[in-house]
């Protein structure tokens, strides 16, 4: 087991009261060893805000849905990530998908989307499955999470067909710029994840000049991309200060400001408020 878990004042970094993760994975955290009860204890007596965990398959949604009496606001996104190829997704998924969708505590639908950059499923198969989840969203006007990787111009084009009667997310941003300007002009959401802080991410700060307050969520797509200066560990809700430290330079605003400012976002995109 990850030993940072041992030390809770290492478990939340820097962290501040009313902090939200709009975006990670309890049970890729569970398969690591992360000590979940733990962590959630942690981030409640750190004064956290709302967590929401993405879905990326449908056979896990009880274990998920498990860990709500953990954490009083912790909400859930249920979906299949573009990733799962086709001969995994089970015969009545639309049924099940719905049923999960149902649920009161899911508030959004995802992860969905385009991802070429491994393909372990074919770019037919991910659109069919990209369009079921939109038709359902349509339906419970429930809004969407996208995943977006190595697919940007794609994914331009899709959402540049289609009306939204609520907004979506781009969850861990990419940086392109015309992305960015498509999903703004359709009233979506911009989640930014730790490698907004890394080195190399130019691209992805520099999008941040175009992308205003309110459309601003930070995520920190755990147990992945931990942020400078974790960067290569496991992530977890607990380090997501540091992208809201990074987020808040480049938009020349107090943490302490950007932290409320993203809570209301958070709370608009999951109809909470």
């Amino acid at each position: 087991m990850q030993g940072f878990f041992f030390e809770r004042n290492t478990m939340v970094d820097n962290f501040k009261m009313g902090m939200s993760d709009s975006h990670f994975h309890i049970m890729e955290m569970k398969r690591r060893e992360m000590d979940i009860e733990l962590l959630f204890r942690t981030l409640k007596d750190a004064g956290a805000g709302i967590l929401l965990d993405a879905g990326v398959q449908l056979d896990d949604f009880s274990e998920r849905i498990f860990w709500a009496d953990h954490y009083e606001q912790l909400y859930f996104a249920a979906g299949i990530h573009p990733n799962i190829p086709k001969n995994s997704w089970p015969d009545n998924f639309i049924e099940i998908l719905k049923e999960q969708i149902n649920h009161p505590l899911v508030k959004a639908i995802g992860e969905t989307g385009l991802d070429l950059f491994r393909e372990y499923s074919p770019l037919p198969d991910q659109k069919a499955l990209l369009n079921t989840h939109y038709e359902i969203s349509q339906e419970t006007e429930k809004p969407l999470i996208f995943h977006i990787r190595n697919a940007e111009d794609e994914m331009i084009h899709w959402i540049l067909e289609r009306d939204f009667k609520t907004p979506a997310v781009l969850h861990c941003f990419p940086g392109n710029k015309r992305l960015a300007e498509v999903a703004l002009e359709k009233g979506f959401y911009i989640s930014y994840a730790g490698n907004v802080t890394f080195k190399n991410a130019s691209d992805i700060r520099d999008s941040l000049k175009i992308v205003p307050l309110d459309r601003i969520l930070v995520e920190t797509d755990a147990p992945y991309l931990a942020p400078h200066p974790k960067r290569g560990r496991d992530n977890h809700p607990g380090l997501i200060a540091y992208t809201y430290e990074c987020i808040a330079l480049e938009k020349n605003i107090d943490v302490d400001d950007l932290i409320p400012r993203v809570d209301k976002n958070l709370k608009a995109f999951l109809k909470l408020s």
